[in-house]
């Protein structure tokens, strides 16, 4: 069997961001972005939720009225609701990763003689760097995780929508509201509860159309030490279809410090939960496709030698560092800097090393794990 390609970009897709900052208005090259996209996004064959209601948002406000019972403390709700594409803010962080977009809500509550009015002015933003592919990621699934990321900010304007058009829960809440009271908007799920499920069934279409496969993997606190762990992720012995050869990616939610690696058939993940009292999510992208095969003659015997030494802690970090800057130097690994020299990597790497030394993943599984670990920083 041939191992897969390695390699992978920290996970992208965010929600709600809740702040609120002074409008900027989008630049030229995110508004076309975003129109392309949304014609994308509307025109793809895939089964998805209805969000036409906050597309409409766009190009006009949308009304929504109802009457409370009798009883009530107020007697009437009136939400208008408004969506306008922002600037995407580069400071803007959401469980310390690189956000592919947000969606927020803005309303101002007015409360008087029993009518509450709520006049909602949204703001949706995407990422250019993200959406233009700056990370050279795999094309087709590049074009699948931008329609992803449209789809998972659209939810969360349509979820509230919903809410506010439909839910009892919702509707007798505000009606029997306390003036200066909050209004309860988590139906917009900024945990994600819902839409995680939504994107992953719609993502999960979209690749298999392609031919590929997505693969969700949750990794609950108590599978941690700690919020440490690492996990077998998957088998290919399950997805026969992918053991000759699979290019395949990763993508990750409330998991820093991610790396994985395979062993034979399987497919092991490490990481660190964030916030170690909820899970983590790993969507691993299987697509059909040969990856460039280092040369072992290319990796000099010392290099693994010196690796074996230093993840059984017999050598400093400085000679492991040598080893990594070589291949660096020698181009069969590349560096994210124009100075190519590594000071810092995380203490678990060992383990991949050890792997290695041991022969128990090949030359080519370890530089490809290795690149995944530079493109990504988290080796510098």
């Amino acid at each position: 069997m041939k191992y897969a390609g390695l390699f992978s970009f920290l996970l992208l897709i965010i929600g709600i961001v809740p702040v609120f900052a002074i409008y900027d208005l989008p630049t030229t090259e995110e508004k076309n972005i975003f129109d392309q996209l949304l014609v994308q996004f509307e025109t793809v064959n895939a089964t998805k939720k209805d969000v036409s209601d906050v597309i409409q948002t766009f190009d006009k406000p949308m009304i929504i009225t109802f009457l409370c019972n009798p009883h009530d403390v107020n007697n009437q709700i009136i939400t208008i609701i408004k969506t306008k594409l922002a600037k995407f803010d580069e400071t803007t962080v959401h469980q310390d990763v690189i956000t592919g977009g947000s969606y927020t809500w803005h309303c101002s509550e007015t409360m008087q003689d029993g009518k509450v009015t709520l006049d909602c002015n949204n703001e949706l933003r995407i990422n250019p760097k993200v959406i233009s592919n700056d990370t050279e990621i795999e094309p087709k699934l590049h074009d699948i995780e931008n329609m992803v990321i449209m789809y998972h900010e659209l939810l969360h304007g349509q979820l509230m929508i919903d809410a506010i058009k439909g839910s009892p829960i919702w509707q007798q809440e505000i009606c029997t509201q306390q003036p200066g009271n909050n209004i309860d908007y988590s139906f917009a799920d900024p945990d994600h509860k819902i839409i995680n499920y939504l994107q992953t069934q719609f993502a999960s279409e979209l690749i298999e159309k392609e031919g590929g496969k997505m693969i969700t993997k949750e990794i609950s606190p108590d599978e941690t030490k700690n919020g440490t762990f690492t996990i077998k992720a998957l088998s290919f012995t399950d997805y026969p279809l992918f053991q000759n050869g699979a290019k395949i990616t990763l993508r990750t939610n409330n998991i820093s410090e991610n790396s994985f690696f395979q062993v034979k058939n399987d497919v092991f993940l490490s990481g660190q939960l964030k916030d170690t009292t909820k899970s983590g999510v790993a969507w691993f992208y299987l697509l059909n496709g040969t990856t460039q095969t280092i040369q072992s003659e290319s990796v000099p015997a010392w290099t693994k030698r010196v690796a074996g030494l230093w993840s059984g802690g017999n050598t400093d970090d400085k000679d492991f560092f040598a080893v990594v800057n070589y291949l660096i130097d020698h181009n069969i690994v590349k560096s994210n800097t124009e100075k190519n020299t590594v000071s810092a990597m995380p203490h678990w790497l060992k383990k991949n090393v050890h792997l290695w030394f041991t022969g128990e993943i090949d030359d080519n599984t370890f530089v490809n794990s290795l690149q995944y670990l530079i493109s990504n920083g988290i080796i510098s």
